[in-house]
């Protein structure tokens, strides 16, 4: 059998497993990394996710940030005049955030839809939609500070040829900012969006380590999400009524009592289960050490 080669850091010392086992897609670990990936790496491609249900276009925006978004506002916290660059831009206040913040912003995506949410609604003009290999290959501008990819590198068919391009553009002093899904994570398997074409590898800490040492990055950090409510929801799926009323909302029902019902209902879930989530992180961590669904790391090129 011919080798498989491995693309996170191009060793061929993989074996095939059958823990991911989905379609006509097989998955293989590598030993020199601890990574694992599909074979074939083939992504779903352009259309795919212009079409998909989980990248339309909102049309309007909301104060919610995700954990690992949460995070980088944090370590930016009052830095002005950075230049960064965002690939995946996504459908939160996020980058809104980062230009109001004083920082000089710029996104990627291949999804126009999602470009288009960037500009429109979010106000962030310099955006564009296009392959990040293309980007790269033809920016001139001047070099970034941050290259943000959230969610991102788990999408792509050559991660270490990424992250190598990645140091054309960056600073002396740059950094890579990215976060990807924790294959140590309660239940992966039962995710469903985690499989190819979607999803072509699957990372832990280990393997992140791993990866940024042997592409000449320096780690700076990483962390892993903390357990949370969000993760409870998608465990169990229970919405205590708000799913049936977030329903008849959106199909135009506007009675009072319906409105005040999922409101009150949806405040109720939310504190029930991040009191239980922080029971379960307290109670259970010494036996069965949760852990969340994402892992956020910081790393910079070695000796540029």
């Amino acid at each position: 059998m011919d080798k498989i080669q491995c693309p996170m850091c191009s060793s061929q010392d993989t074996i095939n497993i059958s823990t991911y086992t989905a379609d006509k897609y097989n998955f293989y670990c590598c030993n020199k990394c601890e990574g694992i990936f599909a074979n074939p790496m083939k992504s779903a491609g352009k259309e795919w996710y212009e079409t998909s249900e989980l990248y339309q276009e909102p049309q309007t925006v909301s104060d919610y940030l995700q954990w690992p978004e949460k995070l980088l506002l944090k370590d930016i916290g009052l830095s002005k005049n950075l230049n960064i660059l965002n690939i995946g831009c996504g459908k939160t206040i996020f980058l809104k955030k980062l230009k109001e913040s004083g920082c000089m912003v710029t996104g990627v995506d291949i999804n126009e839809k999602m470009i288009r949410f960037t500009k429109n609604i979010l106000g962030v003009e310099n955006a564009h939609a296009c392959e990040i290999s293309d980007f790269i290959r033809n920016y001139q501008g001047e070099k970034f500070d941050i290259v943000v990819f959230f969610e991102v590198l788990e999408h792509l068919e050559n991660p270490s040829e990424f992250v190598n391009d990645l140091k054309n553009i960056l600073s002396g002093s740059g950094l890579i900012v990215f976060s990807v899904p924790n294959r140590e994570r309660f239940l992966p398997s039962k995710h469903l969006a985690d499989y190819p074409p979607h999803h072509l590898t699957r990372w832990s800490t280990n393997s992140i380590r791993n990866f940024l040492e042997i592409n000449d990055y320096s780690v700076d950090r990483i962390i892993i999400s903390p357990f949370t409510a969000e993760i409870l929801f998608h465990l169990f799926g229970i919405f205590f009524g708000t799913e049936y009323l977030e329903n008849k909302i959106k199909k135009g029902d506007k009675r009072i009592l319906i409105t005040i019902s999922y409101k009150l209902l949806f405040k109720f879930r939310v504190i029930f289960y991040n009191v239980l989530a922080i029971a379960l992180r307290t109670l259970l961590k010494p036996k069965i050490k949760p852990k969340g669904i994402d892992i956020y790391a910081v790393a910079k090129v070695k000796n540029k």
